[in-house]
This record gives structure tokens, sequence and C-alpha cells, in this order.
């Protein structure tokens, strides 16, 4: 089995392609992808001399505070995130922050802009993040030169907070935001940039997204990452904002740079008909238009994730419940599917959620992987990294979390599913449906063109022997052992202890 594996790894690696293909060639399609998330702050320090630029915003084990993580730790791993088998990192957002700590005028949050959701300049770069040597465009050329694409989170709804104590040394500009050298104040509101008459997310800057000009700011702005190299963007808050912005906000995107995957965050875990209305603003796929969004009803997310159960003792059924929606989407198959993420507990959550054990990971990762929609994997997953409610879903994971990766089964079991994935077009863009299932056991085929894939799941602590008299007769190639598997009136498969085996032909 490992020898298969490893060939797989070999000849599976992630190569780099414009997302533009020459006349010709197939277009770029991103369900050929999988998604590595990094929490930039929290990855590793490369770094150390701009930890601390305003004096008081970093703060060694406070996790409300800046730990570290830049632009240089990440490019001296990014061999790490590859040899995972992955082939696109989604960032954090990378713009710049509130210089120094953030204390509320109530005195009742104390924080500072580590994670790069509370923008300050949407058109710079955090000088946390950068180094010389180790700018954005620095990060991105790497990166390509790895064959690893660049995610970029976008937060269009809103600002930094503009309540601010007196001692904050950014009181004096609290309600201002700039981009392209310009700079907007919500209390003197000229070019009514900002939205004041709510509903606001908590005390941050709402922006008015039925301003045609705040449309175009945000076009110039984003565009200018696009001509930078990003290669896709995940947009934050999106169901705080009006659709008819995404859908016009979208086709600027694609008008720039055609080919250009988007995908979207709408939080609820039961609202199928909400979620399925994001990827339907417009025609013809979220490469081409409109947006994808993430299955926030199919993630495992500690306390919230309606798939948590399933892989923590609970039955198959689970993933029926979420899955006989997928007809609300235009086609589930582009949809990002996640285990967990930085807003909610994780997997192995500690506090507000509960621990993990490695074969629970296996369980999980094995059908995240196999079923379908583009899996993404928060950074330290591969370690089985702990982490309650945030910021402590948030840890450091840093040069000593990477390095004991590679005794970790959680890490070689990605590499062995990213390569497997890879090797099966039905797997990445497929239709999916429904054979077999018991508590323990599920049995699924996928279907692309003249793809086929059988998958067999087994998350019970022993061997499994599943009969299947829907797979045709034929022979294929079992993509986890790498055997050829001959079928007549029906499949017959051994499936190990926590373990996925793959018909393909």
């Amino acid at each position: 089995m490992k020898t298969a594996i490893k060939a797989l790894l070999v000849a599976l690696l992630p190569t780099y392609a414009p997302l533009c293909a020459p006349a010709g060639e197939a277009r770029p399609d991103f369900r050929e992808e999988t998604i590595y998330f990094v929490l930039t702050d929290r990855f590793a320090d490369g770094d150390p001399a701009n930890n601390d630029i305003y004096g008081d915003e970093y703060r060694p084990g406070n996790l409300r505070y800046y730990q570290g993580g830049d632009f240089k730790g990440l490019m001296a791993n990014l061999d790490h995130i590859k040899k995972m088998g992955f082939s696109a990192v989604w960032l954090t957002p990378p713009v710049l922050q509130p210089p120094g700590r953030y204390v509320n005028s109530a005195g009742t949050y104390d924080a500072a802009g580590y994670h790069g959701y509370w923008a300050w300049d949407f058109s710079r770069i955090d000088p946390h993040l950068e180094s010389p040597g180790a700018t954005y465009k620095d990060l991105i050329a790497a990166a390509h030169a790895q064959g690893l694409k660049i995610i970029q989170d976008v937060v269009l709804n809103h600002g930094h907070g503009g309540d601010a104590a007196p001692g904050v040394k950014w009181h004096a500009r609290r309600g201002q935001l700039s981009g392209l050298g310009k700079t907007f104040d919500y209390y003197d509101d000229k070019e009514k940039w900002f939205n004041h008459a709510g509903p606001a997310l908590a005390d941050l800057l709402d922006l008015d997204d039925k301003n045609p000009e705040v449309l175009k700011w945000f076009t110039e702005i984003y565009g200018g990452y696009q001509d930078l190299g990003v290669d896709a963007f995940r947009l934050d808050t999106v169901a705080w904002m009006d659709k008819a912005f995404w859908k016009k906000f979208t086709a600027a995107m694609r008008a720039r740079k055609p080919d250009f995957f988007i995908f979207g965050e709408v939080w609820t875990n039961d609202d199928y008909a909400l979620l399925g209305s994001y990827t339907r603003l417009a025609r013809g796929g979220p490469m081409r238009a409109g947006m994808s969004i993430m299955d926030m009803p199919g993630s495992s997310m500690g306390g919230w994730g309606r798939l948590e159960k399933v892989f923590k003792g609970g039955d198959y059924a689970g993933v029926d419940e979420v899955l006989r929606h997928d007809g609300a989407y235009a086609d589930a198959s582009w949809l990002v599917t996640f285990l967990d993420n930085h807003d909610k507990p994780r997997f192995n959550g500690p506090a507000g959620g509960t621990p993990a054990a490695a074969e629970q990971y296996l369980d999980a990762l094995n059908f995240y992987f196999t079923a379908r929609g583009i899996p993404c994997v928060y950074y330290g997953t591969e370690v089985m990294l702990p982490g309650g409610d945030e910021p402590d879903n948030r840890r450091m994971l840093g040069a000593e979390g990477i390095k004991s990766a590679a005794n970790s089964p959680v890490y070689a079991r990605l590499r062995e599913l990213n390569a497997v994935r890879r090797a099966s077009p039905a797997l990445q863009k497929g239709s999916q449906k429904k054979l077999y299932a018991q508590k323990d056991q599920y049995v699924f085929r996928r279907d692309y063109g003249k793809s086929r894939a059988f998958v067999f799941l087994n998350k019970a602590a022993y061997p499994a022997r599943l009969t299947i008299p829907a797979v045709p007769d034929g022979t294929y190639t079992e993509l986890y052992t790498g055997a050829r598997v001959t079928v007549k009136r029906g499949a017959v498969m051994e499936v190990p202890p926590h373990g996925v085996r793959v018909l393909a032909n």
C-alpha cells in the first residue's frame, strides 16, 4: 500500500499553470485543487523584527495579540504544505490593520488586528507580514514556483472598529478608512461611504454597498491584487452585503481576469435556500461568473458543524441529512468543504467543543477528500492542533509544530488522500450518489463524464467486508493501494478500520 501511495504522491504533485489557459487547452477548474487555510500570524515566525512594530501589539501567549507569523515564515515552509499534496493556500486578509493595540471605549474588548479582518487601509499590506525579500509579491512568486495557488481573504463589508478608547494610538483617526491614497471618515461622511442606518457587524465601520463609488473603489483595489498574481478570492461576511453588489463585484473581477475562482462565507448551518441563492447569482459557474460558497452545514466545527457528531461515534445518516439538500445549490461539486476553521472550536476542541482522537480525524478526512466539493484544511489539522472558542482555535503552529507533523498519522493520511483525489476526475468534479449506508460504513459513486469512482468508507474499529451489487462489471484500479480489481456481478471490498478504498476506471 505504501509503495502505491508513494508512487501516486510523486506522480501527482501539483504543478502551477496560469489560470487563463492558452487557446485550444482546457479551461482551468478549481475543483482540481485542494486548499490549505493559513491564519498567517499563527503559522510560522520568519522575522522577529516585524513582531512588535508599534510597541504594544505583540504579546506571545496572549492569543488576542500578534504572535509573530509572517510571509517569511510561510515562504520558508511552503514545502510543508506542498508535501501534503495541497495545491492552493488560502491566506487571511493581508491588508494594513490599525496601528497597535485596540481597546474599545467601554474597556470590554482588548486585542490587536493580527487576523487581518479589521482593515485600516485596503490597498496596503500590513508591515507585520512583510520583510525584505519576503513581500506579498515575493510570497506569491514563491508559491507559484512550488505549484501552489494563492487565495486571498477579502473583507468588503467593513473596516476596523470606530469605537476606540482615548489611550489607543489611533484614537484620533478612529472613524477613518483608507485605500488608493484616499481616506474616508465615518464621522464626517461627505462622500456617503458608510452605512449609518445599520445593521452593522459588532462596532465595525460598515461600508455602503449601495454607493456605486464604493464598488468602483473596491474593484480597483482588488483588481490590483489580481495583477499582483493572486489566483482566487474568498469573500468574508457575504450575507451582510446586498446580492446586487456581489453580482457586480464578481463580474468586475472576471472582466479583469477571466477564469478567476471566487467563493464566499454565509453563516448558517441549516438555511439551504439562503446558501444556494448565492450560488445562483450568475450563470456560468464560479470560475466564470458569480461565486461558490463554503459548505457551512457540512462542516465538523466544534459544537456547530452538522457532521461533527457523525465522525465522533455517530451514524452516517447524518451525512445524508446534509447531502439531501444539494439540490439547493447550482452545483454542489463547487462547494468548498472543510472540517473546521478559525471561527468556531476546532474538531479537536477542548473548550466549547469536544476532543478528537486520531482515528476520528482519519474518518472525517476520508469523507471530505472523496465526497463532492473542494476540500479545505485549516492549518494545524495535520498535527491535530487543539482549540476551543476563539481565540483558542487560533493557536500558534510554529516551527516545532511543523517539524512534528512528520510523525502524525493525520499528516500521513492527508498526503495519501490528496494523491488519491488527484488521480480521479470523478473525485474532483463528479456528481455523487449513495449506494449503501450503515452506522459505520458508507458507499457512494462519483461520476464525471467517462470518469467513475466508487468510494467505500469504514469508520469502525474493525475491518468491514462490503458487497455492493451496484458497481458495474469491469476492471478498476483501487486508488489507495494501486491494486487492479476485476468486478463481476458486484464489488466485494475489504476496507480496513478507519479506512477508505476507491475503485476508479
